[in-house]
This record gives structure tokens, C-alpha cells and sequence, in this order.
């Protein structure tokens, strides 16, 4: 129900879809003629003063143009999608909650999870009630920053994802891990 559509046509005759994406209170327009549906929506509801203008920001990714400078037309912006404000932010605090118990991110990360580690077989002990709920609003951020486009943590994520119901010392030091992997391997936008 977040996403509309229909067939449309520009004027020089280039048949596409246009569509309407909403999520809670942002929406976003790809249409040749946006401003027609935002007027006729600013006609039924209250819009933010200054939000209706060409997108910087979606659900926490940054939105920009992007000029491909091999392609047969350069001149053509294409849209591109970044979690690089999000992530730096997110393991910003995460390191500040690691500050305070005198611990840090692991440093010289090469993989999304360490070398060889398997979660199916970590026997350390299991998290108490508090850092469990901690280990669940990480595995919570972890997935978002996926949706933003960072696809490259996505297996990692999801093997860690499995053990959200009862996890372990081990899952919650390569859930550090895995936010330290961002930190020293930034992705500049996908296209």
C-alpha cells in the first residue's frame, strides 16, 4: 500500500512508470512533472514548510545526482543512494556506549565478520536480559544500514540475525566487529 504506480508517458514520447513511494511521513516522487503530485497533495494535506524540493535525504540514506562520465550520455543525471551519514553516525554510538565499559571497535578489519568465525558453533556464555535487548537493537541498526544499500555486510548480518532470541558473548563481539567493517570500508553510493 507504500508504493504507487502508473504507466506514464514524457513528452517526447518515452513510456515509463511513475511512481509515488511512501514510508511513514516521507515521500518520494519519481515522476518528469513531480511538482503536479506534490501540489495536488499539498491541496489535502499540511506539508513541512521547505520539504517539498529535489530529494537530499530518504529514510536516512542520502539522495544526490550523479553524472556517469563513460556512458554514451554523460549529460544525463542518474540518482544516486548513500548510508554513509547514517553509518558514521550509528557506529559513532556505538563506540560511545563502548567507551563507557572502557572497551573500543576492533581495529585493521578486513572481512564483515573475523576470519573463520562460525556463529553456529560460539559456546561462550549467553548475554543477560540487558545486553541481549543491546544485541537486538544492534542486529535492528545492522539491518537497516543493509536496506540502505550496504549489501556487502548482508550475510554477516543475517547469520548474526539468527541468534537474536538467545545470543552470546562471541555474537555480540562480532556484531562489534561488524560495525567497525563500515567504519574502515566506506562504500561511496550505489547508482
Amino acid at each position: 500500500p507504500d508504493v504507487w504506480m502508473r504507466p506514464r508517458t514524457k513528452p517526447d514520447g518515452f513510456k515509463y512508470w511513475s511512481y509515488i513511494l511512501v514510508y511513514m511521513d516521507d515521500i518520494l516522487i519519481v515522476d518528469h512533472e513531480p511538482k503536479v503530485a506534490m501540489d495536488y497533495l499539498a491541496s489535502c494535506y499540511t506539508l513541512k514548510p521547505g520539504s517539498v524540493k529535489e530529494p537530499d535525504t530518504y529514510l536516512g540514506a542520502q539522495v544526490s545526482k550523479h553524472y556517469l562520465s563513460g556512458a554514451e550520455d554523460p549529460d544525463k543525471p542518474r540518482w544516486a543512494m548513500s548510508s554513509e551519514k547514517f553509518v558514521k553516525q550509528v557506529v559513532a554510538d556505538v563506540e560511545t556506549e563502548l567507551e563507557k565499559v572502557d572497551q573500543c571497535l576492533p581495529t585493521c578489519i578486513t572481512t564483515p565478520l573475523s576470519q573463520g568465525y562460525r556463529p553456529e558453533l560460539d559456546q561462550s556464555h549467553e548475554l543477560d536480559a540487558k545486553r541481549g535487548q543491546y544485541y537486538q537493537s544492534l542486529i535492528g541498526v545492522l539491518r537497516w544500514i543493509c536496506k540502505l544499500g550496504r549489501i556487502d555486510i548482508l550475510v554477516a548480518v543475517s547469520m548474526l540475525s539468527c541468534y537474536i532470541v538467545s545470543p552470546r558473548e562471541g555474537h555480540l563481539q562480532q556484531v562489534f566487529h561488524l560495525f567497525a567493517y563500515p567504519k574502515h570500508h566506506k562504500r561511496s553510493r550505489m547508482v
